[in-house]
């Protein structure tokens, strides 16, 4: 009786199972699910101010806001675009594409510098909200861990380990607006 069960568990334990199942998805496949989180993260998490604080705000906000929007919405478009290049294999293609990637990191850290000045005083003249300049540290400070670790990532660009992660920690960097 107790041979038949061995023989019984031995069968089983050889089938594939729903943890490995997910963990070889998720091994293949989690740059290009990552992305899609971070796009869901920004529609969800702007979907509740952006028609009262951009569409149809009042005061109007500066053009500069919608450029950013439009920018940084590239941006995560991009990253998915990237993601899906590289599991479908385009290689070459992804490769050709980051030097716009490269292009478009770099007038986000401008814009975003330039963004948290002009909103910053936007709030503070416009808007009469005190200590709001107390903030400004937040977003100097995402956009240099942003620039940084696209910088490392375009230096280490024939290192996949390396580049894949450095890109994605910038593109999380890039969440607390979404987020907060």
């Amino acid at each position: 009786m107790a041979i038949g069960n061995v023989g019984v568990a031995a069968r089983i334990e050889k089938g594939p199972s729903t943890a490995n199942l997910l963990k070889t998805f998720l091994s293949r496949h989690f740059y290009l699910c990552m992305s899609l989180v971070l796009a869901a993260l920004v529609i969800v998490g702007f979907s509740r101010t952006v028609n009262s604080s951009l569409f149809h705000a009042n005061p109007p906000r500066p053009l500069l806001l919608w450029i950013h929007g439009a920018v940084f919405s590239t941006w995560i478009a991009f990253f998915i675009a990237q993601s899906a290049l590289v599991r479908v294999p385009k290689v070459s293609i992804h490769r050709s594409l980051g030097w716009f990637g490269a292009g478009l990191a770099a007038v986000m850290v401008v814009l975003g510098f330039r963004i948290a000045v002009v909103m910053t005083r936007f709030d503070t003249v416009v808007l009469q909200q005190k200590g709001i300049d107390s903030f400004l540290s937040i977003p100097f400070g995402d956009m240099i861990i942003f620039g940084s670790c696209m910088a490392m990532a375009i230096y280490w660009r024939k290192k996949p380990e390396y580049h894949r992660r450095l890109v994605f920690i910038a593109s999380c960097q890039l969440m607390d607006a979404a987020i907060g």
